[in-house]
Formats: structure tokens, C-alpha cells, sequence
């Protein structure tokens, strides 16, 4: 099977068959429709392929996106729930509804041809997904070099000044740098399979300062070396990105964390989990390990919840209703509005990643069912019921790191 499968409507073969040549070129492992043999069963073929590719790489377009590109969502959707989707832009066009808080590699400026910059683009983009590496703006859409600001100040360039007004100051010299928190808040969120946040910030050598993260990545080293790249390009004064803190999150909860950071909490911390301590002991259920966790219960909704991410049963309804769990169970030790709690985790006897806790709020009562089906499905409908309760009943998530995992024979995962 190969590492990337194809999805497209037919009336864009003629484009798409360049992405696929272009891919081959520099040595990917490319599957689509075409490659099936004569008289090969269409249908269980193209399953297969989709099913086991690493990466589904989905050509949105007038056509795709329009009526008659169903076949074409449900394979996005079908790889999308287990955190195998990257969509592409072949025309000016939203990804269809589901998709659009997922990043997209746009090529909506290209021609269509085979000799093209944003094919080397989307070919080095593709590659970075496979392994790890965090996406970057597509040449169309990058913020431009200093050497290009003269020209823009020249003839009819003087309208393109006044409407790229702030773009064009931020590169011009003099401007002070962004401080280091701004810079490092607005980019983590356009990092794939991420949730984390600045953990804290101290002084460095000269009038630099040390940023370090917190949360999950897919690759950590990925996001601390695209960071600081674009801190040296737009001279922040980064000294340090650290990510020993950072839990190399399994691929296998992308589609969760994806749709969970649209409605994370940004308020004062609510949630703590004290790490584990003590050594792994091997039960019934696999490897396990204990540790606390400490709830702020002041101004805490009615409606809140505990809920567990791990890397095979997904995410998981641990504690429904925290404060009715609150009034039946006496709690380890109360310090002003804050309970603590003794918990568990195990690896399964599958060697699972056991990530971290979630404290989940609502505005209504937690429908359970409707909370199990994020980052399962990628049907239509599942998805619509999903953001639909998340939007009109003020879903709230609040990230807590419990472990980053389990290696065989019960040994800890490195962050």
C-alpha cells in the first residue's frame, strides 16, 4: 500500500495528475484512481488504498465541493477521523463544512500547468506532514522579503501601500520587534495536531527571552525549530523555545485535539494534574500508574465533566457530572476552592499513550454520547450534531497532561 492516497474529483484530473507527478518526482509514494488495474475491483481496491495510506490528500474544488463530489467528502471524511486529512485548493473555494477549521495547502493561484513555484510548494508541504513537520504559508501568501518593499512604494504600487498598510510597516526598519508572547500566541494555533500554549517566559542573554511551551505536538522539535526560525526572521527576541514540556502526542488523537482547540479555555487555570509518582505496577489491565489531580471549583459551571484522551479508546466520559461527583466522594485534601483527587491510568495491555485530562464545561447537560463521537466519525451529520451542541451550548476544554505514555515492558515515553 502506498503513504498517499489521492482523493479528487474526476472533471480535475488532468490538474491533479500533475500534484500526482509532481509527488512521484521527488520520490513520495503516490496511489490514485488510475493506478487500478484493468478488470481490479474499483470500489474494495480504493478502500484499501484509503484505508492504509498514511495521508489522504484531498483536491477541494468547484467540482469537489459542489453537489457531485460526495465520493470525494466521504473519503475526507473517512481519513479525517483518524487524523490522515490535508486538503488542498486547487480552485478559490471553502472546503466544505467540517473541514474549513482544518489547515489547507492553497494553490488556488496556480495555473494548472506542470511547471509551477507552488508545486514545489505543495510537494514540500506533503512531505512535511509525513513526517511531522508543521505547515508553511504558501509563496502566494507569504509575507514578502524587505528588498520587495521599494517596489511597492513605486507608480500605482502607492494604492498596494495604503491597502497592505501594516504588512508593509513590519518590514520596513525601525520597527520595534513583536514581544516574544504575542509572536509565540499567534502562531501556535496554525500548528497541526497541536495543543499547547507559553508555559512561561524568563529572561535570557542580553535583551532576549526563553519561551517555554506546554501541551501536545505531533513532533515538539517540529514546532520549536519553525518557531524560532520565524522569530530570527522577523527579529523577536527568542533566545530559547523549550519544549521539555511538550508530550509527542499520538497521531492516533489528531481528529480529537484538532476539534477540541477550537473551544479551548483561555481564562485562569481550573485544572492540574500533579505528575505521577511511584513506579508502574503491571495489573489485569496492563501497566498502570497513579496520579492526582486538583480542581478549582470556584465559578465552575453546573454543567462540567472529566473526560480522558488516550491513543485507543480516543476520548472518554471519565467523571459525567464533577460536582454531583464532588458531594458523593470526600476528596483527598481541599486547599481554599480547590479538590484533589487520586486517579489512575493504564496502558491496556496495547501499549496505549494515555495523553492527559480534559475538564470539559458546558452550558446544558453533557450529552455523553454526542461528546464520545469527537475525532470518531467523519460523517457528515455526526460532525454537523457535534459543533452544532459546541457553538449553542458554550463548550468549554481545558488541557492537563497525565503521562506522555507508555513504551513495552512498561517503561515511561520520553516527552
Amino acid at each position: 500500500m502506498s503513504d498517499i492516497f489521492i482523493s479528487y474529483k474526476n472533471d480535475d484530473r488532468k490538474r491533479v495528475a500533475h500534484l500526482v507527478a509532481a509527488l512521484r518526482t521527488a520520490g513520495l509514494d503516490v496511489w490514485w484512481d488510475q493506478d487500478i488495474p484493468p478488470g481490479g475491483g474499483w470500489r474494495d481496491t480504493i478502500a484499501a488504498q484509503l484505508d492504509r495510506a498514511k495521508l489522504c490528500v484531498v483536491a477541494w474544488s468547484q467540482a469537489s465541493t459542489g453537489p457531485e463530489g460526495r465520493f470525494v467528502r466521504e473519503e475526507a471524511e473517512r481519513t479525517a477521523a483518524r487524523g490522515a486529512y490535508l486538503g488542498v485548493l486547487i480552485d478559490p473555494v471553502l472546503p466544505p463544512f467540517g473541514f474549513a477549521e482544518w489547515q489547507s495547502i492553497d494553490l488556488s493561484s496556480w495555473n494548472g500547468r506542470a511547471k509551477h513555484p507552488l508545486l514545489d510548494h505543495f510537494v514540500d508541504q506533503v512531505r512535511a506532514r509525513l513526517e511531522g513537520v508543521p505547515q508553511m504559508p504558501s509563496p502566494a501568501s507569504a509575507p514578502r522579503r524587505r528588498s520587495l518593499a521599494r517596489p511597492l512604494l513605486i507608480g500605482g504600487g502607492l494604492l498596494a501601500l495604503a491597502a497592505a498598510g501594516l504588512l508593509v510597516w513590519s518590514l520596513l526598519p525601525g520597527r520595534p520587534p513583536a514581544s516574544p508572547t504575542a509572536f509565540v500566541n499567534a502562531r501556535l494555533n496554525r500548528s497541526a495536531c497541536a495543543w499547547l500554549q507559553i508555559a512561561s517566559v524568563t529572561p535570557a542573554e542580553g535583551d532576549r527571552e526563553r519561551v517555554a511551551l506546554a501541551g501536545i505536538a505531533a513532533s515538539p522539535t517540529a514546532v520549536q525549530a519553525g518557531l524560532m526560525r520565524r522569530a530570527m526572521d522577523a527579529n523577536v527576541p527568542i533566545a530559547e523555545i523549550d519544549v521539555s514540556e511538550v508530550a509527542t502526542g499520538p497521531n492516533e488523537t489528531c481528529a480529537q485535539i484538532e476539534l477540541l482547540r477550537q473551544y479551548r479555555w483561555n481564562g485562569r487555570s481550573r485544572l492540574t494534574v500533579i505528575p505521577p509518582r511511584g513506579a508502574l505496577r503491571r495489573t489485569q489491565y496492563g501497566w498502570s500508574g497513579r496520579f492526582e489531580f486538583e480542581v478549582d471549583m470556584q465559578g465552575l459551571p453546573q454543567h462540567a465533566a472529566l473526560l480522558g484522551l488516550d491513543s485507543v479508546g480516543g476520548l472518554e466520559v471519565l467523571i459525567p457530572d464533577l460536582n454531583a461527583f464532588r458531594r458523593q466522594h470526600p476528596p483527598l485534601r481541599t486547599s481554599g476552592t480547590r479538590v484533589a483527587y487520586e486517579g489512575y491510568f493504564f496502558d491496556e495491555n496495547q501499549n496505549a499513550r494515555n495523553v492527559g485530562l480534559i475538564l470539559m464545561t458546558s452550558d446544558a447537560p453533557i450529552d455523553e454520547g454526542i461528546v464520545g463521537q469527537i475525532g470518531r466519525s467523519g460523517d457528515r451529520a455526526v460532525l454537523e450534531r457535534i459543533d452544532q451542541a459546541a457553538r449553542s451550548r458554550q463548550w468549554q476544554f481545558e488541557l492537563a497532561l497525565v503521562r506522555c505514555g507508555f513504551e513495552t515492558g512498561g517503561q515511561r515515553r520520553r516527552c
